[in-house]
């Protein structure tokens, strides 16, 4: 597909996606599955990133490329410089709509619009938020900040009902507010590893086909509590299960969670990947999937359950619109390692295990594929510039 950047065909609509960075992360993925598949006869998007971090380019259409502008360079805080630049690209792009993801981007999105505004020339604002739980005290506090630009804006983006809930009841405003789903490749995500492809990369771990595998792939921060998925392995061992965990990623809390696994017994028990350019093949190794962070709406939680792994998710956000409790995964609440233990052993009956995760994968394509999230996206920025008011993605009925 040739890049719309170079068709020369004025475009209906043109929008700028603004991120902090291309770092591995599930608001990052969001934005580039956006942006790959909103580009078209009606729309042309381009792609903003505040800091140097490009990670993710390669899953970019390399069609698309072009349209991916330089990065601000921004280190940390605000750059005015960066601001500057940024106003000068929207209007030099003659962009109509910048579409911001999460606090950091919405400020700088909010600080050139206005250097626009006071230049007469009038940009609309999106805001898509992915979070639920404001974890630290400074994060507190920048919601006061927060809450200021977010009234500005023109549409505030939930990823979920749940979320939608929670923030409005806390007073979070913006001109107008809808769901959006989050969704993934669910094609890229499916599962084409072999029975006998799984059992050697099993071996290559140290893992038999009698274990219990438990996959955990997540960066190793703070807020992602893989100490709390530890403990509940140390739980099931106590109980004599089969059960072994794969730690699937890396991250600066890395040498603390090795230590944790020897504090607790499980060094036979445990692996760690570090880095993988593909997470694909050990996810598919895995039994069962298990996030114990709280997420707002995973994206590493649709994409383990497009391969058809049942998840084992903590109770928070839109987990319960992701995951129908007993029939494609399980849920419990934050921080209860005993919950978490008694949830992975009912995963021990290997064919029950399968079936929720092969109802999981349908879950996903029914309603969670990347393609339907584009058409939401588009239809919302359409109504946004025809001045209608946009319609949320329906919530989910649950199955029983």
């Amino acid at each position: 597909m040739a890049s719309p950047l170079l068709t020369g065909h004025p475009p209906a609509l043109r929008t700028l996606f603004l991120v902090n960075s291309l770092c591995i992360g599930g608001a990052e993925k969001q934005v580039v599955s956006l942006f790959n598949g909103l580009a078209g006869p009606r729309h042309v998007a381009f792609l903003q990133c505040i800091k140097n971090d490009d990670t993710l380019l390669e899953q970019i259409d390399p069609a698309l490329r072009p349209c991916v502008l330089p990065s601000l360079d921004v280190g940390s805080g605000i750059d005015i410089r960066a601001v500057r630049t940024l106003a000068r690209r929207i209007d030099a792009l003659a962009i109509q709509t910048v579409v911001c993801t999460n606090m950091y981007a919405l400020l700088h999105g909010s600080l050139a619009r206005a250097i626009l505004r006071w230049r007469g020339r009038h940009v609309r604002l999106v805001e898509v938020f992915h979070t639920t739980d404001v974890g630290s005290r400074k994060e507190a506090r920048q919601m006061a900040l927060y809450r200021r630009l977010v009234r500005s804006a023109d549409l505030l983006v939930y990823v979920c009902h749940g979320q939608a809930t929670h923030w409005r009841s806390h007073g979070l405003q913006a001109r107008q507010d809808m769901v959006i789903y989050n969704g993934v490749d669910t094609g890229r995500f499916a599962d084409r590893w072999s029975a006998q492809d799984k059992t050697a990369l099993r071996t290559q771990l140290g893992f038999s086909e009698q274990d219990l595998v438990i996959g955990l792939c997540a960066v190793m921060r703070p807020e992602k509590a893989h100490g709390d998925f530890l403990e509940a392995l140390a739980r099931l061992h106590a109980r004599g299960a089969p059960a072994k965990g794969l730690l699937i990623g890396d991250g600066p809390l890395r040498r603390q969670i090795e230590e944790r696994i020897d504090q607790l017994g499980l060094r036979a028990a445990v692996r760690i990947t570090g880095f993988l350019d593909d997470v694909r093949p050990m996810m598919a190794a895995c039994d069962a999937m298990v996030l114990p962070s709280h997420e707002t709406f995973s994206i590493a939680a649709l994409e383990a359950m497009s391969l058809g792994k049942s998840m084992v998710m903590t109770r928070i956000g839109g987990a319960g619109e992701q995951v129908v409790d007993g029939h494609d995964g399980q849920l419990y609440s934050p921080g209860d390692t005993q919950a978490l233990a008694t949830a992975l052993m009912f995963l021990a009956d290997r064919g029950l295990c399968r079936d929720m995760g092969s109802r999981a994968a349908a879950r996903v394509r029914e309603v969670f594929g990347v393609e339907r999230m584009v058409r939401s996206y588009a239809r919302a920025l359409e109504a946004l510039a025809e001045r209608r008011i946009p319609e949320s993605d329906p919530l989910l009925i649950q199955a029983r």
